[in-house]
């Protein structure tokens, strides 16, 4: 019982610190202990859920608050830069980003593209977490879709030690 908290606690805690995943977690308790891999994995998941959640809620507040926005029309106009050698290096990566940022903007790719990041990690999850605190999306949904993909992962995780024949 108490590796299954400890692993929600990692879980808890790798939602807020990306340095801190709770991958190597699992798989130490598993081969450490005669804790279920199930359990351990949901347990993960549903701890680094409720971060990503406190992480959405507090995105969509803070980028909601009349301070922030009062900063935000504040800030100068530059003039255009002609491109620069690091610029054109980063031309691609930039664009992949901003066609990665339209499908984001569609109401009805965001809950797949969430699931997407929460199964694979790709896009970050942290950043998607913060990103769609800004959509329309339910909180209830894009709960829903973290718990989701996080359990699918770390169950996934969890087991590759007994399927490793560990």
């Amino acid at each position: 019982m108490i590796t299954v908290l400890a692993a929600a606690a990692v879980g808890l805690l790798s939602a807020f610190l990306p340095f801190t995943p709770a991958e190597p977690y699992l798989i130490a308790a598993v081969t450490t202990t005669g804790t279920p891999p199930v359990a351990l994995g949901v347990a993960a998941a549903v701890g680094q859920t409720a971060g990503k959640v406190l992480i959405f809620l507090g995105a969509r507040g803070a980028i909601r608050s009349q301070w922030l926005q009062r900063r935000l029309s504040r800030r100068p106009a530059t003039a255009p830069q002609p491109p620069g050698r690091l610029a054109t290096m980063f031309a691609r990566p930039k664009a992949a980003g901003a066609r990665l940022v339209e499908v984001l903007e569609r109401p009805r790719h965001t809950a797949g593209m969430l699931l997407v990041s929460a199964v694979t990690g790709f896009p970050p999850l942290l950043a998607t977490s913060v990103y769609l605190g800004r959509t329309p999306m339910p909180p209830a949904a894009f709960a829903a879709a973290c718990l989701l993909g996080r359990t699918i992962r770390f169950v996934m995780i969890a087991l590759a030690p007994q399927l490793a024949g560990h």
